[in-house]
């Protein structure tokens, strides 16, 4: 029998919004329920607790989201992230430097998105070859061409030799909130100005995740950094918050 691998996509930053990054983030398991299981009794012990009982009955009614979520409920799904099975991924695009000028002024917002979703979605295929994979990506609206219709793209050369679905769903599936909060510490190590301190809560949940990062590709420069890679390309902290100087 195949394995089965679940691959979870979500974005922080967008193509044609103010936000000074656009990062395309997938986690991979071969557990799905465990970790929707684990979601949703956290949901369950939230709604339940006497401090936090209102915060966590509108957790339990609309699921976790990182950018909305109160400090109180960002700490605990924090705590539980390293005890879940997934490995993550990351492409990174900065937009303040000329070569997203150049892209920009080269291309449509739909290929640059695509661009991004290739480098996330085409390794993670050709990777798992012989395995079934199965791809759950964040709705997103894109000019002149679907989300959809994109996804079609990437995916239609892979049809015929691969084991491969994709599905766009909403904020509301179980599983979309452990990338959506791994995605939300990196926007906030690359937006913090680089003369600024992180605030403390990103540098201790970046500490408690760091291991479940498998790599993060920054197009800018097409430079990788792995936990396998060299001193000044592991993924730790200070590698990560020198990106923050890419002209």
């Amino acid at each position: 029998m195949k394995k089965s691998n679940f691959f979870y996509v979500d974005e922080t930053g967008h193509v044609n919004n103010n936000s000074p990054i656009f990062i395309y983030g997938c986690i991979k398991t071969d557990t799905p329920k465990l970790i929707e299981n684990a979601l949703k009794n956290l949901k369950i012990e939230l709604a339940e607790d006497a401090l936090l009982r209102e915060l966590g009955e509108r957790i339990l009614e609309n699921n976790f989201h990182a950018t909305g979520d109160p400090f109180d409920i960002r700490t605990a799904v924090f705590r539980l992230l390293p005890y879940l099975n997934f490995r993550a991924y990351f492409t990174v695009l900065f937009k303040d430097d000329e070569y997203y000028k150049d892209l920009k002024s080269n291309y449509k917002d739909y290929q640059i998105i695509e661009s991004l979703l290739r480098k996330i979605i085409v390794p993670r295929i050709t990777k798992n070859k012989n395995d079934v994979n199965k791809f759950y990506f964040e709705t997103l609206e894109v000019k002149n061409k679907s989300l959809k219709r994109i996804l079609e793209g990437i995916f239609e050369q892979f049809s015929d030799e691969y084991d491969l679905e994709f599905f766009i769903v909403e904020k509301e599936n179980p599983n979309i909130p452990v990338i959506d909060y791994i995605s939300f510490i990196l926007n906030k190590i690359f937006t913090t100005e680089k003369d600024e301190p992180l605030p403390d809560w990103v540098s201790r949940a970046f500490n408690v995740v760091k291991d479940k990062i498998g790599l993060i590709h920054f197009q800018n420069d097409d430079s990788f950094f792995s936990r396998f890679g060299d001193e000044n390309h592991v993924v730790e902290l200070h590698n990560l918050r020198e990106k923050m100087a890419v002209d």
